[in-house]
């Protein structure tokens, strides 16, 4: 019969543990290890699989799809980032893999949306957009219309948008997630605000 107290104690010890050790612990045949990891990061990993696909059951595939490319992959990760930045990338990849394949609509490109504002400044005066699919917001209409913008983007704004908005991850950690560099974090970021704003602006009024 299992020693309920020890792996009770096993549990605890496991959660005390960092995102690297898991990770060579998982790589040594640790399987409590990897568990402990998909505990760790399977409600962020949901929340932002759903913020991209708006579908239960669509975000709930790209998540299943994700852990398993992070189990395959778990030897590529060379600890030079956080891992959770790696881990975003591939859940991130697998939403826009399957986004491509289902996406009917046609995507609004932002590149010729005049910036007006400095980069450096693209936050002043903008609203909060943050969305959680845990959370409802009071104005359900509003809900819906922001929901609806954000569809309209093209996924690299997209992504860029729900890292910050949504998971609310700092600017480097998007570049590092995304591997690409801060000024284009900035630049996609403000586009995107832009755009959502025009949008909204009835709604915000």
């Amino acid at each position: 019969m299992p020693d309920v107290g020890s792996t009770s104690q096993t549990t605890k010890n496991l959660k005390s543990l960092d995102d690297q050790t898991l990770v060579t612990r998982s790589l040594d045949g640790d399987f409590d290890a990897f568990s402990e990891i998909v505990l760790r990061y399977q409600d962020r990993a949901h929340r932002l699989a759903w913020s991209m696909m708006r579908d239960e059951s669509d975000a709930q595939d790209v998540v299943q799809e994700a852990f398993l490319n992070i189990y395959r992959k778990l030897d590529t990760f060379e600890g030079n980032a956080q891992f959770s930045s790696w881990l975003y990338r591939i859940v991130v990849n697998a939403a826009l893999m399957r986004l491509r394949k289902k996406r009917g609509q046609p995507e609004i490109s932002l590149e010729e949306i005049p910036p007006t504002a400095q980069i450096d400044e693209f936050s002043v005066g903008m609203p909060q957009w943050r969305i959680r699919s845990d959370q409802n917001l009071e104005n359900l209409e509003l809900r819906e219309q922001i929901l609806d913008a954000i569809d309209k983007l093209a996924p690299k704004y997209q992504v860029v948008f729900v890292l910050k908005e949504v998971e609310g991850l700092s600017l480097q950690d998007i570049s590092d997630t995304l591997e690409i560099s801060l000024p284009a974090v900035k630049s996609r970021l403000h586009r995107a605000r832009l755009f959502l704003q025009a949008s909204l602006e009835r709604y915000l009024q």
